[in-house]
Order: C-alpha cells, then structure tokens, then sequence
C-alpha cells in the first residue's frame, strides 16, 4: 500500500504554519524541490523524489533493502524482527531515513545552517542514545552514550530528531493527546534554548552532569537505583566464569556471547599496542593493566547497528584481583548514514577532522561532545580492513525504562532533562573541545539566534516532529507490509 506525505499536506501546512517561516520552504524537500536559501550544492533528499512520483512505500523498501544489504542473512532477519516491534523501534532501526527527508531540509536556515551553529551530533539521536554510566571519576551520570553515527553538523538535526522520539514513545505509552504531545515537546525545545543561553554566559558546560543528586522526576529515582543495584563486580560475574581462579568471557554460557577464532583472538591481542598508543589520557599507563584474558564476539547488540561486527576484551585492569578486571567494547565503524545525505561541508569537516577514520571520528565525538570521558577511548585496526572503536564498558550501563512515563508530568520532567542534556553536549563541542577545529562559540550563537523567539523555535521543532513521527508510523506499516 502506497504512503506518502503529500495526501498529508493540508494537516503539515496547519502545524509549520506556526513557525516563522513560510509552509512552502518547509515542504520543498518534501515535494521534491529545494528552496531557494538552499545551498547549490546540497542533494537534494533521495526521498523527496519518490514522493513526487507517489511511491513512498516502494522507496522506504528500497532505502531499507540497501543500507542492509552488506548483512549476513540471519544477523539480517533479527534486526528486521526487532524493528518490526513499534514505530520507535523502526524509527531507531532506520536513521538513514531520516537523513534522507531532513539532512538538507531548507527549515535548518531560520535557527541554524551557518558555521557558527555546527557542532558534533550524535547523528542518531533518540531518548534510548541517553543512558547511565560512570565517567572518568567514578560518578554515575545520565548522558549521550551512543555517538557511533556522530558528524559535524547542524544542532537542529539532532533536536529534531530526539524531538521525533519523545513523540513516538508518548505515542507507544498511549494516553497521551496531541496538545500533551506537543507540551512534552515545548518542554524539551526551551530547555535546550534556556540551557544554551544559560551556556552563552559560562563555561557551565564544560563540567555539566546529570546524577542523582540533581535529577528529578523519575529519572533521580533510576539513576539512583542504577548506582545501588550495580557494581564491577557484579557485571564481571554476569559477563564472565572464573576458570582455574582466572576469569575469563562467558562464551559457553552467556547469550550474547560467542568464541572468535584463534586467529581473530589473535588479530585483538596484537593490536592492542597500537589502541594504547590511540589514548589521550595520562591516568593508565602500565602494560600489565591491558593484559588481554579473553576475547569474545558481542551479540544481539544496538538496534541501528546490528549486525556490525563487535567484540569483548577482558583486561586485567589495576592488579591481579578477579574483581577489578576491565572489559573493552571493540566496535566496528562504518560510514555514517548521514553522510550521503547532509551539506557536504560538514561531511569534508568530519573527515579532515577525523583523518577520514570512522573509528577516529567516534571517539573525538565522545571526546568533544563528553565531560570527564572515558580514560579508556581508543581504536584500532584489525586484519578485516575494518576500523574499530574500543571504549571500557561501564558497570553502571544502562537505559531508562520509557515505558515508566505514563503521565503528562513524567513526560514532561524528562524532556526537560532530554533538553538540557543534549545542550550540554552541542555548547562543549565547539571551541572548548578545540578551537582550531570548531573556532566558534556554539552556544553564543544559538542563544542570539533565538533570544526573544523562543516561541518561534518550540514551533518550528513541533512542526517538524510531530508530522515526521506520523510518517515514521506510516513507514513502519509499510515495512510490516514488505517483511
């Protein structure tokens, strides 16, 4: 069954109507044109044109069959039947899509699309890319931790994209109408601004953190129950068996772990010199500390990048004890989806800046757009020809429950704290992480940009959203309908 957003146009010239901007700038892409403030040399969304021709449906398909067409068939089918769940699941089982309809979308120009507002993006940007962990002092923070799909680019495309999320979990919870939805999202649009304008007058940013001392609503609750019900020891114990006294991975016993190869076990203990040689940090030192005690294939891992080759690597970290051993997450990094899709300009900025190494560029993403990160950030590269991204994995990793937000007040709370966060992260991404890459004051200017039309941003975020978490149901349907 056909789905397209031009049988939906009347309802999208309603909402973009209460942004400062006129409804057909907003719905150029859409319609298969480029207004005229686009830049000359943008591509135009490869969407866009399957909606002028009335194929929306045949275009998800083919969009979906091609960016997974380089998966083995099984790894294939359980990324489909996890992203078959819900509107949100599929929406985080498809980012390319996302980059398709908006990586260029003229609306960027009103608030953004300039120097002064490129920052790192998550690139991937939901509610369930913020977590739990511990950083580099042992405190246990709620942040960005999914930054794998990360680009230098406009703010917005992260805003709007975590702003399309909050829709489809209010939508997936139930009970709440579209004013309630569109409250949430007002809630988190002027808690970014009034974070950022808060950012333009400080180095605030700079050591921001969430924790359980300063959340509220539920999320005080979770991340205090994070910090009593964990510890290293007890995800050592969940992740590994003690063999002859020694602990090594689970791989006979733990589900998403398996045994590699001795040849790919060796490929990881061999170039394990080189990861330590990639580490910014003067706090670990010693060779004994990346002693390698065993090495396992990560499974059923991440929704979006499933099916991406993933290791364990268990260190002996600070002494012989069993109970302070490391575990290193290797990850493969392939291309972003957003670079196809997106101003060239920020896709020449990612690679000059990242040596056009994928691994490279998500870990200077943690390390721009995080405080006080992990000391353990690395990469490597291994016989396959891939680059890989090698961080510690936290024993206080987790995601909040999004089901736990049944009321408009919970909703509403976390949004809040959604906004502030993501702020956080884009102000200490310009010139404090390094001025010779990002010479400009992010935060300074969005807060000039929008001071005094706060009103205007909540909605032009409102009006991109909530038509684009429509479309993201109607594209689920029609991929239940094709698989």
């Amino acid at each position: 069954m056909a789905r397209d957003l031009l049988a939906r146009l009347a309802s999208l010239v309603a909402l973009v109507a209460l942004a400062p901007l006129a409804p057909l700038a907003f719905l150029a892409p859409l319609a298969g044109c480029v207004a005229e403030d686009a830049t000359a040399d943008a591509p135009v969304p490869a969407l866009s044109q399957a909606l002028t021709a009335h194929v929306r449906t045949d275009a998800v398909v083919d969009a979906i069959e091609a960016a997974n067409a380089g998966l083995d068939p099984a790894l294939r089918a359980e990324k489909f039947a996890a992203m078959q769940a819900s509107p949100f699941a599929f929406f985080r089982g498809s980012n390319h899509l996302y980059w398709q309809d908006l990586g260029v979308l003229p609306a960027l120009q009103t608030y953004g699309g300039r120097t002064g507002t490129r920052t790192w993006l998550s690139g991937d940007m939901h509610v369930d890319n913020m977590g739990s962990f511990d950083d580099s002092q042992g405190t246990v923070v709620y942040a960005l931790n999914d930054v794998d799909q990360a680009i230098l680019g406009d703010y917005q495309l992260d805003v709007w994209r975590l702003a399309v999320s909050i829709a489809l979990v209010a939508r997936a919870n139930g009970g709440f109408s579209g004013a309630d939805q569109a409250e949430a999202l007002d809630a988190f649009s002027e808690a970014y601004l009034d974070a950022m304008a808060d950012f333009a007058g400080s180095d605030d940013e700079r050591t921001h953190a969430l924790t359980k001392s300063n959340a509220h609503g539920k999320l005080d609750e979770f991340l205090d129950e994070v910090t009593d019900d964990n510890s290293r020891k007890s995800m050592l114990d969940a992740w590994t068996v003690k063999r002859s006294g020694k602990r090594v991975l689970a791989v006979d016993t733990h589900p998403d772990l398996t045994a590699v190869s001795a040849a790919v076990d060796a490929d990881l203990r061999a170039a394990m010199p080189a990861y330590r040689a990639t580490l910014t940090s003067v706090g670990v030192a010693s060779a004994s500390f990346y002693q390698v005690k065993s090495v396992a294939r990560r499974l059923h891992a991440g929704l979006g990048s499933l099916g991406v080759d993933r290791f364990y690597v268990l260190i002996e970290g600070a002494s012989a004890s069993q109970d302070d051993d490391r575990i290193l997450d290797v990850k493969a990094q392939p291309r972003p989806a957003a670079y196809d899709h997106t101003n060239p300009a920020d896709v020449s900025a990612t690679e000059a800046t990242s040596a056009n190494d994928h691994a490279r560029r998500v870990v200077l993403a943690h390390q721009a757009l995080g405080a006080r990160v992990d000391p353990l950030l690395g990469w490597m590269g291994l016989a396959d020809g891939q680059r890989y991204s090698v961080r510690e994995r936290s024993p206080w990793k987790d995601t909040f429950p999004t089901e736990d937000l049944t009321s408009l007040t919970r909703l509403t709370k976390l949004a809040e704290q959604w906004g502030e966060v993501l702020a956080a992260h884009h102000a200490r991404a310009d010139r404090d992480w390094n001025a010779a890459v990002q010479p400009h004051a992010v935060d300074d200017t969005i807060d000039a940009l929008t001071d005094g039309d706060h009103a205007g941003f909540r909605a032009l975020v409102r009006a991109v959203a909530l038509p684009y978490a429509d479309q993201v149901a109607l594209d689920h349907q029609s991929f239940l309908d094709a698989w």
